[in-house]
């Protein structure tokens, strides 16, 4: 997908600016945004999914511009899946039905169809034990996958992942890793918010650094983790990566 943003400035009226004139241009497969917590990164990704506006500025997507007024981003919304920190499963419902519910009810699948594809993804990502579970009574780490799940459950034509395993262990973070790392191998485009510098680096084709509400450094991300340009990401990796073997 190509990913066109311009000038984009976000003040939630608190006169910070979030996001302060950010701007990126790119063909996006499988872009890791990473950088220090506050610098905009969550309001980056939902300014993208339509989930807010921004004060000002543009995105652009595979050309074609978003409008920002509810009436036109129901549509924009559809094209995109997306899965938040935690907490994003409906409580009182079970695994298949939070995948079955958003196909009926938001694009129009009939029940047949929507319990097919949930069991097909289920069974893709060994689930299907936990098909009749509550989130309550799943671990943190089987509740984001089966949030990525309902996410990719219509087709959409860009994933976006606003740290998904943040408030996961190491083992968990590695089961939801590793089923996102499934997914960069489809005809699906990623945008992921990670404090996962291993993952952003070795499984993401770019890798964007955000601070201060602007767009420091991106590129490959083999390349900017092995030489970074920018004085500001240095100082950063010095830091994230100082205890890691």
């Amino acid at each position: 997908m190509r990913i066109e943003i311009n000038n984009i400035c976000k003040d939630f009226g608190n006169g910070r600016m979030v996001l302060n004139d950010f701007s990126y241009s790119g063909d996006v497969k499988t872009l890791a945004v990473i950088g220090p917590s506050g610098g905009g990164k969550s309001t980056l990704l939902r300014i993208i999914g339509g989930l807010i506006p921004p004060t000002s500025g543009e995105v652009i997507l595979d050309g074609l511009r978003v409008d920002f007024t509810e009436k036109n981003l129901v549509a924009h919304r559809r094209r995109i899946g997306f899965v938040f920190q935690s907490k994003g499963l409906f409580a009182h419902l079970s695994a298949i039905d939070n995948i079955t519910m958003p196909l009926c009810n938001v694009y129009g699948y009939n029940k047949k169809d929507a319990l097919k594809t949930a069991s097909a993804l289920l069974e893709r990502f060994d689930l299907e034990q936990d098909a009749h579970k509550r989130p309550s009574e799943l671990s943190g780490g089987q509740q984001q996958r089966i949030a990525i799940a309902r996410a990719i459950a219509a087709r959409p034509s860009l994933l976006l992942l606003d740290e998904p395993t943040s408030a996961l262990d190491p083992e968990l973070t590695n089961e939801v890793l590793a089923m996102i790392s499934e997914l960069t191998r489809e005809q699906l485009s990623i945008i992921l918010v990670t404090h996962e510098m291993g993952f952003a680096k070795k499984a993401c084709e770019k890798v964007m650094f955000l601070s201060g509400g602007k767009n420091i450094e991106s590129g490959n991300s083999m390349e900017l983790f092995a030489r970074p340009r920018t004085h500001e990401l240095k100082i950063f990796l010095g830091k994230v990566l100082e205890w890691k073997a």
